[in-house]
């Protein structure tokens, strides 16, 4: 679930980089109490690391008490918050698994005037960061702890807020894509804030540089031992032989589907042929919404149909009507081995000899 949102009356950050956004400084700037309400356990240790780091540079003592939601664990957290000393060494709680830990406190029936009592009077001493494995969290939950509780609801960032969001995850790094390489990672990557930041710190910690290209970003995050029926179709229109005969030395007879393949590649095919003829003939007649609408664009992200168009264009120029038209051919000619052929085996290297000579025209 995407959230417009940003930080509230209510305590709400937009997301994991709107909240390190504005959490800077010394421990004491930091929330109180924040739940981390995501099903990502990645973005709840990022957040538990930067309170231990905050109060370990504070310099004061200080104490790390950890909760997972085994029995009798609420019961211990209540008798400690309960009787803690405005005076003590700082101390932070920890609790993983928040859905089940709190879920005795929730509910028609149940007693919370205590609990209300002992979590919203917190000494400042005192910090709590809640992993709230779910997708959303009650506001019956977040009243217990009074006017000091924050959170951030993780889930898909809209289309048109991506861009921002991987350039503050970048920031947040202290990390470079070059235009190409932004453009891969908004089509090819998770859209949460917690999958751009672990796949940049994956790029960081690999290759060991501040500044990234597309090719790092295939070597590092999008390499695979699976065949990949898309990258395969997107080498073929690149023309690119190596990498086409590379990526198609993981296909797997009896694993993956050639069908597929020739299923994408015709796609791709019809979608290059609609381009050119809008190109030749309707370019100054249709509007640009039009246009994506007949190449099946319409639900596209800006990042993503800028990219394909960019695409189309190059392709445009390369491949000939008659080219499309052998692809045609080619596609309809496999097809039938695929479907009639009872040796597999032999269809498979027909279509890689019939690939090799259309590589070499």
């Amino acid at each position: 679930m995407a959230l417009a949102t940003r930080e509230s009356s209510s305590g709400m950050y937009e997301n994991l980089l709107d909240f390190l956004h504005k959490t800077k400084g010394k421990i004491d700037d930091f929330p109180q109490v924040l739940f981390a309400v995501t099903e990502d356990s990645y973005e709840f240790g990022l957040v538990s690391d930067l309170y231990k780091d905050a109060l370990k540079k504070s310099g004061d003592a200080y104490e790390v008490v950890v909760f997972v939601s085994e029995p009798g664990d609420l019961e211990k957290f209540q008798g400690e918050v309960s009787n803690l000393d405005m005076f003590a060494a700082r101390k932070l709680f920890v609790i993983k698994s928040g859905t089940n830990f709190f879920k005795p406190l929730l509910g028609k029936g149940k007693t919370k005037t205590g609990a209300k009592s002992h979590f919203s009077s917190l000494p400042d001493s005192v910090k709590i960061v809640v992993h709230y494995d779910h997708w959303d969290i009650s506001k019956e939950l977040l009243s217990l702890f009074g006017t000091e509780v924050r959170y951030f609801k993780s889930g898909k960032i809209f289309p048109d807020k991506r861009k921002e969001a991987v350039l503050k995850a970048c920031k947040e790094l202290d990390l470079r894509l070059d235009a190409q390489a932004e453009e891969e990672f908004l089509l090819k990557i998770n859209p949460t804030a917690g999958s751009y930041l672990r796949n940049l710190e994956k790029l960081k910690l690999y290759l060991g540089k501040k500044s990234f290209t597309a090719e790092d970003l295939k070597e590092v995050l999008f390499q695979t031992s699976e065949f990949s029926a898309p990258e395969t179709v997107d080498h073929f229109f690149e023309r690119d032989m190596v990498r086409f005969t590379k990526e198609f030395s993981k296909f797997k007879i009896g694993k993956d589907s050639l069908l597929l393949f020739l299923a994408l590649l015709k796609d791709h095919t019809d979608r290059l042929r609609k381009f050119k003829m809008i190109s030749r003939f309707y370019e100054k007649v249709l509007s640009e919404k039009e246009q994506s609408d007949l190449l099946g664009m319409q639900n596209y992200s800006p990042a993503r149909k800028s990219h394909t168009l960019r695409r189309l264009r190059k392709e445009s120029s390369s491949f000939s009507d008659k080219d499309i038209l052998d692809i045609y051919d080619f596609v309809i000619d496999i097809n039938k081995k695929s479907k009639t052929g009872s040796e597999k085996e032999e269809t498979v290297y027909y279509f890689l000899r019939k690939a090799e000579e259309f590589f070499r025209r």
